[in-house]
C-alpha cells in the first residue's frame, strides 16, 4: 500500500498504479504454482540486497543464487514496466526462470519515472552492472561470465549497459563501464522498447490508440520535454539509436532478440536486426506469430515456451552453466 500512495503522491496516472498493483497481485499468485515451487527449490533467494544509493534512495536488488556449487554464469536483470511500473518482485518469476537453469541471478529495483525522470533508471542499471562486478564472486558467481537481460524498459536499459560497457560514453554514469573493461557475455533482449523517444511514431493503424497513449505516457514520464525532442544528453533513452548513428561495428557481445509480431513495439527489435546486420555484429532474433507484448512472462502459452526454450538454447551455446 505504501508503495501506491507514493506513485499517487509522485502523480503517476491512476491507470498505471491498477497496472503496478495488478501486477504484484499476479506475482504473489504466481509464488503458488507448482512449478514456481519447484525452481525455487533450486536457488536461494537473498532479498533486498543493497546495491547503491542516490539522494538518499536506498536502491536494491534480490539474489537467486543455485544450490549447487559454483562458480555460476551471472545474469543481471532488469525489469519492464514503461520505467514507472513493475519491480524485482513483478518479475521473480522470469528470474527464477534463469536461477533454475544454473545462472546466479541479481534481479535489479531502479528508481522509476516520473519522479525519477531520465537518466535515473539507467543510472541505476550501470550502478548495478559494476556492484555485480564487485560482488558477483562474494555469491558464486564468475565475473568474467556476465550477462544482461530485460524485456520492454528493461531490455532497453540492458541494451544501454551494453553499449556503455562497449564503447566510451561521455556520461559520467556510463563512462566507468567502459574504463572498466568488463564486456558482457551476452544481453537477452526481450519485446525491447529500445527507442523510448518519439512516441508520435505510434500513431499507425496498425496500433490501437491504447498502446499508442502508454507508449507516449512512458515517453512524457521518462524524457519529459525532450521526449519529442531529445538532445544529446538523453542519446542513451535510445540505445537503438545510437547504433544505428554508428558506420563501424562496436565490438557489442551475442545479443538475443525475441518479439512477437503482434507487438506494437516489434519495429524495434526489427530495426536492431537490421543495424546488426549491416554492423556485422553477433546476434539472433526470433519472432512469435500472433504475440503481443511481453508474451513471454504467460508460460503457459505455446509461443512463450518457445521462446524460454530459444533463449535457454541461446544461453547454453554463449553462457552454459556449469555442468
Amino acid at each position: 500500500m505504501r508503495r501506491w500512495l507514493e506513485m499517487f503522491a509522485s502523480r503517476q496516472l491512476p491507470r498505471r498504479i491498477a497496472l503496478d498493483a495488478g501486477m504484484h497481485a499476479l506475482a504473489g499468485l504466481a509464488d503458488l504454482l507448482p512449478r514456481m515451487k519447484q525452481r525455487m527449490r533450486t536457488c536461494r533467494l537473498l532479498e533486498d540486497v543493497e546495491y547503491a544509493r542516490h539522494g538518499g534512495v536506498v536502491l536494491r536488488l534480490d539474489v537467486l543464487q543455485p544450490v549447487h556449487p559454483g562458480p555460476h554464469p551471472v545474469l543481471i536483470y532488469f525489469h519492464g514496466g514503461g520505467f514507472a511500473i513493475g519491480s524485482k518482485r513483478t518479475h521473480r518469476a522470469l528470474a527464477a526462470a534463469y536461477a533454475a537453469q544454473g545462472y546466479l541471478v541479481f534481479n535489479v529495483d531502479y528508481r522509476l519515472a516520473p519522479e525519477h525522470p531520465f537518466p535515473a533508471a539507467l543510472q541505476d542499471a550501470c550502478a548495478a552492472w559494476l556492484w555485480a562486478a564487485d560482488h558477483a564472486q562474494a555469491y558464486g558467481g564468475d565475473v568474467a561470465r556476465m550477462g544482461l537481460c530485460g524485456e520492454s524498459a528493461g531490455a532497453n536499459l540492458a541494451l544501454a549497459v551494453t553499449l556503455a560497457c562497449c564503447t566510451p560514453r561521455p556520461e559520467p554514469f556510463a563512462a566507468p563501464l567502459f574504463e572498466r573493461g568488463l564486456r558482457p557475455a551476452l544481453a537477452l533482449l526481450y519485446c525491447g522498447f529500445l527507442q523510448a523517444s518519439h512516441p508520435e511514431r505510434y500513431r499507425r493503424t496498425d496500433v490501437s490508440t491504447f498502446a499508442a497513449g502508454i507508449a507516449r505516457d512512458a515517453a512524457l514520464s521518462y524524457l519529459g520535454k525532450f521526449a519529442s525532442q531529445p538532445q544529446a544528453a538523453q542519446a542513451l533513452a535510445d540505445p537503438l539509436c545510437v547504433l544505428e548513428a554508428m558506420t563501424l561495428a562496436p565490438g557489442l557481445p551475442p545479443l538475443f532478440i525475441a518479439a512477437g509480431l503482434a507487438d506494437p513495439v516489434l519495429a524495434d527489435s526489427q530495426r536492431l536486426e537490421r543495424t546488426l546486420q549491416r554492423l556485422d555484429s553477433p546476434f539472433t532474433a526470433h519472432y512469435y506469430p500472433g504475440e503481443t507484448h511481453a508474451f513471454h512472462v504467460m508460460f503457459w502459452r505455446e509461443q512463450a515456451m518457445r521462446c524460454w526454450r530459444d533463449s535457454f538454447a541461446f544461453l547454453q551455446q554463449h553462457l552454459p552453466p556449469q555442468v
